[in-house]
């Protein structure tokens, strides 16, 4: 059983990752997209990040366009979205933006993402579409590679802080107040409720664990 001072330290501990998670809330969300050129930034960022080309898909000799594409048009509508709730919020252009909102819900539900604006950075790579859940409050970082079935949820007042280039495994679940280093990867199915600081590490299983790390991997 825990003691009082145990408690009382918990409580402590809680209390200074909250104050952290929410200076990053107030750093980065809401206004990830600030002007034109970043939001042209992030459709390029995304586009190589899809390794999608200039060709259409009928004419590409890449077949996994047929999957990425409509993805890619996904994640410009998402982009557009962003660009529109943060860079345009006068009211004249109201009836667009809601236009825009609706656009991105229907392409939304059919591709089966809740994936809510201002939450990716640029460089988003989703591999197969379907059932991927992304809470408001999580924060994702560049270059960041995501599979189908992932979830990332809030829980007790806060949600996953996910640094650069990390990979999240098919089926992985990642929640709570937790931080996901630069360049980790989860492997599929991992259950991630505590935070991942090995940069360049794997973790695996429930509750997911280190198996590899950069060192051992290179």
């Amino acid at each position: 059983m825990f003691s009082a001072m145990n408690v009382r330290w918990i409580n402590l501990e809680n209390k200074v990752l909250f104050s952290l998670w929410f200076i990053v809330q107030l750093e980065v969300g809401g206004m990830m997209i600030r002007s034109k050129a970043e939001y042209m930034y992030y459709l390029q960022a995304d586009k190589e990040a899809l390794k999608i080309g200039n060709k259409h898909p009928l004419l590409s000799p890449n077949s996994m366009l047929w999957l990425t594409d409509p993805i890619y048009r996904w994640e410009r509508l998402l982009r557009k979205c962003e660009y529109w709730e943060n860079c345009k919020p006068e009211q004249i252009w109201t009836i667009y933006r809601l236009w825009i909102r609706w656009r991105f819900a229907r392409k939304s539900l059919s591709l089966g993402l809740s994936i809510p604006i201002n939450t990716c950075g640029p460089g988003l790579c989703i591999l197969h579409y379907g059932s991927i859940v992304i809470s408001r409050h999580a924060r994702i970082g560049a270059n960041c590679t995501i599979n189908s079935c992932v979830n990332i949820g809030a829980h007790k007042g806060g949600a996953p802080i996910i640094g650069d280039s990390v990979y999240i495994g098919p089926g992985a679940k990642l929640f709570g107040l937790i931080e996901i280093s630069d360049e980790i990867k989860i492997g599929a199915n991992a259950v991630v409720c505590t935070s991942c600081t090995e940069v360049g590490g794997t973790y695996v299983g429930v509750p997911a664990s280190i198996v590899k790390r950069e060192k051992e991997i290179d």
